[in-house]
């Protein structure tokens, strides 16, 4: 991974759409199926079963509203196998009511947590889920580590270390700056899956999922050796933990290491199950479903904003040089909600195909290949860019309705928080990149031909070729790569966005089984419980991880 040094860069305007573009969102937009029944009812169901999200406004609240809906089993935690456009569905769904801490929290739950356990578990391990779905209890994903948060890539120092004797994994936080970090739904969640680095003997199997109890059962108090402090008020959001969490010889049962790739005998022989390896692109199938329905929520964030205040616009009425006219004859608003709309169309049609061809891969229970794991990182880059830019575009000219409560403009917070959750958009564009001049080193003859023409992937060859030249030098010397990278930082990003211009150009729009956007929205309340956690059950540590084996 490139080391990430303190880039900028200029955001990009939107690309504005094509005749040919258009024409195919039409086509597109006129075909809509999907493989699961019942996507009004379903629709119906679930918005009616979060219709409680404005009034939880403290976690504890928030908490019990997902508990609640989790057990009405609307979305089972196995659909994203069985019935993946519905998994997606409810998330944009969600979105289409306000882009809140509760999407987070939601998401957390039936793919971070939930879906982790689905397609790492074992088959005794996915039973657990009808157990956990039906007893309300809630989970967490503990992966990013203090000092290996977003900015940094997937780096775990968190150890899991087999113990013979007692035949458990002991969990370990082996320094404060490998604490777990921003966990969501951390302090309220009753379980967690926890990434860590597996080792057995003097060796490292690198970084596997183990399925844990973080409280007591009925309780909620915090089991021996672990450590959870709330991370504090945010700018928005409030409505949903954050915490950090620290482990100090946590035993852990035998089955907890989620299995169905790999697995630790009794004699201690780690075991791969299958053809398939553990490896990062295992463990990281549920970050790119997270950034398949992260940039999904952003986008119709920003579409319900734009639909939201066009309402507005046309009746607002305003003095014009020949008497009164509406806001939205403005010429100015006219056009920045018209490029908007289409912006947003164009990366919702782009973001529909990458689902598309994700929902088969979930079906069939296999690992997306390269180029699609491309795509969704695409998809997240620029699609979240575009809900930001439009979504500030517009809020410029609107006047005083930017600061009004309830207009959805109070919500631009989130889609911050959209960049950089599952994957920042530094990091995606610096794999992008990478993996790409990975391509040059493996097949220069390949790369030189790709160079001789003109297009897209033209373009995209001779920006690697050229950069790939200025790295050279560097060889495998670590250090001077670093410095490297560091001068010729603006060609990387920029190589990054000739292989998202590639993507884009290429995909044929698609669309989302229900149907156009609607705008939902419903304001949040202002009023925040200040001491949500005397009210619930949960407690910090009982002590200091760090101390307690004194």
């Amino acid at each position: 991974m490139f080391a990430p040094a303190v880039f900028r860069l200029s955001p990009r305007a939107p690309r504005s759409l094509s005749f040919t573009a258009l024409t195919s969102l039409s086509r597109a937009l006129s075909s809509n199926k999907t493989s699961f029944d019942a996507v009004e009812e379903f629709t119906q169901d679930f918005v009616n079963a979060v219709r409680e999200v404005p009034t939880a406004t403290d976690p504890h609240k928030s908490a019990a509203l997902l508990r609640k809906l989790a057990k009405t089993e609307i979305l089972s935690y196995t659909d994203m196998a069985e019935a993946p456009e519905k998994f997606f569905l409810a998330h944009r769904l969600l979105s289409t009511l306000g882009l809140g801490g509760f999407g987070v929290r939601f998401t957390v739950q039936f793919n971070l947590f939930a879906g982790s356990i689905l397609g790492l578990g074992g088959g005794s391990q996915v039973k657990m889920l009808s157990d956990i779905q039906q007893s309300g209890e809630l989970g967490c994903f503990l992966l990013t580590e203090k000092q290996a948060g977003v900015l940094s890539g997937l780096i775990v120092e968190t150890t899991a270390t087999w113990d013979q004797n007692s035949q458990t994994f002991v969990l370990n936080t082996p320094r404060e700056a490998a604490a777990k970090n921003w966990i969501s739904q951390g302090y309220t969640a009753e379980l967690g899956v926890v990434i860590a680095d597996l080792q057995i003997g003097d060796k490292s199997y690198g970084p596997h999922p183990f399925f844990m109890r973080l409280r007591e059962k009925g309780s909620g108090q915090l089991l021996p050796g672990i450590r959870v402090v709330d991370m504090g008020a945010k700018t928005v959001a409030n409505d949903l933990d954050n915490a950090q969490v620290w482990f100090d010889n946590v035993p852990l049962p035998h089955g907890a290491l989620l299995d169905k790739f790999a697995t630790v005998t009794d004699s201690g022989e780690y075991v791969t199950r299958g053809s398939e390896k553990m490896r990062i692109e295992v463990i990281g199938q549920r970050l790119l479903t997270g950034r398949q329905a992260i940039a999904e929520a952003a986008l119709l964030s920003a579409k319900c904003l734009h639909l939201r205040t066009e309402a507005y616009a046309k009746t607002k009425i305003c003095n014009g040089l020949t008497g009164e006219r509406t806001l939205a004859s403005l010429p100015h608003i006219s056009t920045r909600l018209a490029e908007g709309h289409a912006a947003l169309d164009e990366m919702l049609g782009f973001a529909a195909a990458v689902e598309k061809r994700l929902n088969a891969c979930l079906s069939e229970g296999s690992i997306p290949p390269p180029d699609l794991v491309d795509a969704i990182a695409v998809l997240k880059v620029k699609g979240v860019q575009v809900a930001i830019d439009t979504a500030n575009g517009l809020r410029q000219e609107v006047g005083s309705l930017g600061l009004l409560h309830g207009s959805g403009f109070e919500l631009q917070d989130m889609l911050l928080c959209c960049k950089f959750a599952e994957g920042d958009s530094r990091i995606l564009s610096l794999k992008l990149a990478r993996d790409r001049l990975r391509r040059v080193q493996k097949d220069p003859a390949a790369a030189l031909l790709g160079a001789a023409g003109f297009g897209p992937e033209a373009r995209e060859a001779r920006a690697a070729l050229v950069l790939a030249a200025k790295l050279a030098p560097a060889g495998k010397d670590p250090a001077k790569l670093s410095e490297a990278l560091d001068k010729h930082w603006r060609e990387v990003y920029d190589l990054a966005e000739l292989v998202c211009q590639r993507h884009l150009a290429h995909a044929a729009p698609a669309s989302f089984v229900e149907g156009p956007c609607v705008d939902r929205h419903l304001p949040a309340n202002t009023d925040f419980n200040a001491n949500w956690k005397l009210e619930g059950l949960h407690t910090e540590a009982r002590g200091d991880p760090r101390t307690l084996a004194a």
